[in-house]
């Protein structure tokens, strides 16, 4: 059964009879570049995610995903995305907690994105085309951050989810209408993807592009009511689900921003992320150099125009104008660019800020776009030059993508040691990003839990310095002086904070207990006073006002700020 409407069919692709032998080189390369990730252990975030997050080692309480966060409530609590929750515990049951079984997941899910590519691309472009498409997204060296990292199952999971999807569109579309049945999976999909990654959300959007840009059977808007079908409850489920998860992690947005974009004006993010753009570009076309975070100083960032802006602002002017000259001459260019624009869109923060500026794991499936207009685009530049070169020339295109994917392989499947354990990624993060703050205070931390206090407090010392307006890398290192009874160290660290963030009741808790262990009793009482009329730990601010008045009358009876409070509680 067909829904209302139904379109004219449109042109098939060429059905190659070699569809099977394709689909498994695909499949081949995408193991090759993927499988020494198989000796990895938990790297980096794993750790608060999957190692020491108790709530997923116990499945028989797994519908309570559904009302926590993500983030352990222990790290901020942030973020929503039951199902990849739902997904380690179940990997962590199978294995006991052993890495291998995730990294097993996580390489499957490589292979499958890969061909499910090649089964997309299939119903846009001809088979050549498509599977060269797959081919490179299989072995792409961005790619390796979300497959050598368990948490980047959660990108592996929609990608594939969203490709499903789409594909069972294109399937329909092409024989001219979408079926009942058909809508019904795309939503069952939907609903999974949206409770992965927050990424999938851009699903209807797709659909509304590749009606738009790709298909010509009626005008624009007879395609798009006859999808009214699909849309209308694709859209209610994107109502419920931003209702769900702003209940549960309290905003839409519901991660902690990077601290280069908070408290800046979407305008302001703007222009930052025009500095961040030509690395989309270089990551996308050119990934020779890799890292696993992009962060001040290593990235400039700039919140009003400067020079270094010119280049993204370039980049887009070039995107914009190839889909409109690509509209009419090459509709799955158009798409190709429509695609990536879309699915790079939840993480550019402009409209809501993320928690980084750039991570390659975010260009998992916006890459699949870029690759089918690329792969498009060699395709017809071959079929040029092939008239107009000698014969023994003709084979050039073919060695030259053989040699990229060759090289890709050998670039994955070495990056893929990076992810190893959090040891090796953090100090490499220190060699590969010198300058990146965030690299310094991960380094550093690793190194005071394996007692390397010097060493520690030196990483978290240029952290600070390499990015003085963030208060995160100021209150560990107070912490850690704290629980070293170094107060006097402590204490202007958490006066820092205090000033870069005066909301956060914390540091004013711990700024108090500092004086206090001093016995600047004054200040103490002072600090605490202030905290009470922020409202934030009343009770313990009390106490501590009581502890600092006792001190002050043993050492000083006639103290006029007490003395009257004193004689008042003395016994008659």
């Amino acid at each position: 059964m067909t829904l209302p409407g139904a379109a004219q069919p449109v042109p098939q692709p060429i059905r190659d009879p070699r569809w099977g032998a394709m689909a498994l080189a695909i499949a081949l390369l995408a193991l090759l570049a993927s499988v020494t990730s198989l000796h990895n252990g938990f790297s980096y975030d794993d750790r608060w995610i999957v190692v020491e997050n108790p709530r997923l080692h116990a499945l028989r309480t797994f519908w309570h995903y559904f009302g926590e966060t993500y983030w352990p409530t222990t790290n901020g609590g942030k973020l929503y995305r039951p199902f990849v929750i739902l997904a380690y515990a179940v990997q962590w049951a199978v294995g006991g907690g052993a890495p291998l079984v995730f990294h097993l997941v996580n390489v499957g899910l490589a292979v499958a994105c890969a061909m499910t590519v090649f089964w997309v691309a299939g119903f846009l472009v001809a088979p050549p085309v498509a599977w060269l498409a797959a081919a490179l997204f299989a072995v792409h060296p961005v790619h390796v951050e979300a497959i050598a990292n368990v948490v980047g199952q959660a990108e592996l999971w929609t990608a594939l989810l969203v490709l499903l999807a789409f594909g069972l569109y294109a399937r329909d579309r092409r024989d001219g209408s979408l079926r009942r049945r058909t809508g019904v999976g795309i939503c069952a999909l939907f609903i999974v993807a949206l409770g992965t990654k927050e990424n999938g959300i851009v699903l209807p959007a797709l659909f509304l592009a590749a009606e738009t840009l790709f298909y010509r059977d009626g005008t624009v808007w007879q395609r798009l009511r006859r999808l009214r079908w699909l849309l209308w409850p694709m859209l209610a489920l994107v109502a419920i689900y931003l209702v769900i998860r702003i209940q549960v992690a309290g905003d839409i947005a519901g991660d902690i921003e990077h601290p280069s974009l908070s408290y800046r004006a979407p305008v302001e993010r703007a222009f930052i992320m025009l500095g961040v753009a030509p690395e989309y570009g270089r990551l996308l076309l050119w990934p020779a150099r890799l890292y696993a975070d992009y962060s001040p100083r290593m990235l400039m960032v700039y919140p009003a125009p400067h020079a270094s802006q010119i280049g993204g602002a370039l980049l887009v002017v070039c995107l914009v104008a190839l889909l409109a000259l690509t509209v009419r001459r090459a509709p799955a260019v158009a798409f190709g660019v429509a695609w990536f624009a879309l699915t790079i869109a939840p993480v550019t923060n402009v409209a809501i800020p993320t928690g980084v500026l750039l991570a390659e794991r975010t260009l998992y499936l916006p890459s699949a776009g870029v690759l089918v207009a690329i792969a498009f685009g060699l395709q017809r530049l071959s079929a040029r030059v092939r008239l107009a070169v000698p014969a023994w020339w003709r084979r050039a295109p073919h060695l030259l993508a053989a040699a990229l994917l060759v090289a890709g392989v050998a670039r994955s499947s070495a990056r893929n040691g990076f992810w190893h354990d959090s040891a090796t990624t953090f100090r490499q993060m220190v060699d590969d990003e010198p300058y990146s703050f965030k690299a310094h205070h991960a380094w550093g931390g690793h190194l005071f839990e394996n007692g390397r206090l010097k060493d520690g407090e030196a990483e978290w010392r240029l952290a600070i310095a390499l990015m003085p307006g963030y208060h995160g890398v100021y209150l560990d290192l107070a912490h850690k002086y704290r629980e070293a009874h170094m107060c006097q160290a402590a204490v202007p660290l958490y006066r820092k904070v205090i000033a870069l963030e005066p909301e956060l009741p914390t540091p004013r808790v711990y700024l108090v207990a500092c004086l206090l262990e001093l016995g600047r009793w004054r200040e103490a009482r002072s600090a605490a006073r202030v905290g009470v009329a922020f409202g934030n730990a009343r009770q313990p601010y009390l106490y501590m006002i009581d502890r600092a008045d006792s001190a002050l009358v043993a050492r000083d009876s006639i103290d006029p700020m007490i003395g009257a409070k004193w004689l008042r509680r003395q016994p008659r």
